[in-house]
Formats: C-alpha cells, structure tokens, sequence
C-alpha cells in the first residue's frame, strides 16, 4: 500500500465528512487526487467500514450515509425535532410526508428529465399536500395502500386537517410545518430556500442525489399510486 495515497484517502475522507461534497473548484488538488485507482480503492475500504457510499455524479463527488446510519446520517429524531422539541411520533411522519411530496412535485419526470420543474411556493406546496392527503385518505382501500408504502396516511390526514393554515410566530401550523421542514433540508444543502418570497428550488446536490442514487422507479411508482389524483 502507497503510504502517500493513503495520506490522500485520508485528507479526502476527512474532507468529504466536513463539507459533504467535493469539486474542483473548492479543492482542486484532493478532486484530482480522487482520480487515482488506488485512492478510490482506499476511500471505497474506508466508506465501507462508516456504512456511507463515496459517489461522483456530474464531476462532484459526494458523501453520502447509508440508511441506518446514526452517526452521520440525518436521525430520525433529527426529523422528529423539526417541528419542535417536545414533537411526537406523527410530527415526523408528517415531516416524511412533506419531504416525499417535495421530491415527488420535483422530481416525477422520467429518463434524462426526472427534474420536472424549477421551483415552488409554499401555499401551492400547501395546497398539493392538502388534496393529496385528502385525495389518498378517500380510497378504498387506504389500509392496504399505506401499508405497502409504509406510511399511516389516515392519521397524518387527520392530524393536518386539524392544523390552522398559519398563524403568525406558531410552528405548529400547515405553513409551520412546510417552513420547518424546507428550512431543515435547506440546512442540509437540498433546498435552497427564499423565506422572504416563500418558495424553495432543489439545489444541484438533491438533483444529482435524486437522478443518480436515491430515486427508485419501484418505490417512486408506487408513492405516486398513493399520492397522485
């Protein structure tokens, strides 16, 4: 083993945890050593003991955790906490929900043009969760649909049918959630989000995520099958 590329591995790992992402324009001197075999090969060793994935799309490389991961992946208390510090279980379900609807109104393109649209505003945002829950919540058969997807969608319709549309300095409200949560994946890079205009575009991490690793047509199909009208 090269003790200098090993020196490299290490200096790209470290780096890669620090700031998620790695491009020639930030460090042009550890992306070009990424194009050494044998620094991969150690990254790949190093990645596979972390439970992450090291990955390069569109000339950016990125960290990604693997599911389960609760190190440096995002926890489910993390998600939990959104909302608030004292939030209960369905306040993450209802968290999940909003994300899978973000991912779904960007991304329900096919092939080369997954990305579907550029941005949108949170009371359009609203208005989608809101029929969508509502529309999902009339089938027949609700149960056996929200058990396959692996969502309780009946509670989570009840749940936000209760909730004021917005009231000013209250979290706990439709525009609460939807700002929480937009806020959250902002902070983790995934959105970027205009608090003054109230509208949020995916950044080109989520893009590459989504296009490249994450977005599995089984699992997309059948969310749409619940979801979609």
């Amino acid at each position: 083993m090269n003790e200098l590329n090993l020196e490299k591995a290490m200096r790209i790992y470290y780096y890669l945890l620090k700031e998620g992402e790695l491009t020639a324009d930030k460090n042009k001197e550890l992306y070009l050593d990424y194009s050494d075999s044998e620094v991969r090969d150690l990254l790949e060793i190093m990645a596979k003991e972390s439970e992450i994935s090291i990955e390069k799309y569109n000339q950016v490389v990125y960290l990604i955790p693997n599911e389960g991961n609760d190190v440096i992946g995002i926890k489910d208390m993390d998600l939990q906490k959104v909302i608030s510090y004292d939030a209960r279980k369905i306040d993450f379900y209802l968290s999940q929900y909003i994300i899978t609807i973000i991912i779904t109104v960007f991304y329900s393109g096919r092939g080369n043009f997954i990305k579907s649209r550029d941005f949108i505003r949170l009371p359009e945002l609203e208005e989608i969760i809101t029929s969508r829950l509502t529309y999902a919540n009339s089938k027949k058969d609700i149960k056996l649909k929200q058990e396959e997807a692996k969502f309780n969608i009946t509670a989570m319709f009840e749940h936000w049918s209760a909730l004021q549309i917005d009231e000013l300095g209250k979290r706990k409200t439709k525009y609460g959630y939807i700002r929480s949560v937009c806020g959250f994946l902002s902070k983790h890079d995934l959105l970027i989000y205009d608090m003054a205009e109230e509208d949020i575009r995916p950044t080109n991490k989520m893009t590459h995520l989504m296009t490249y690793h994450f977005l599995d047509t089984d699992r997309l199909e059948l969310i749409e099958e619940l979801l979609n009208d």
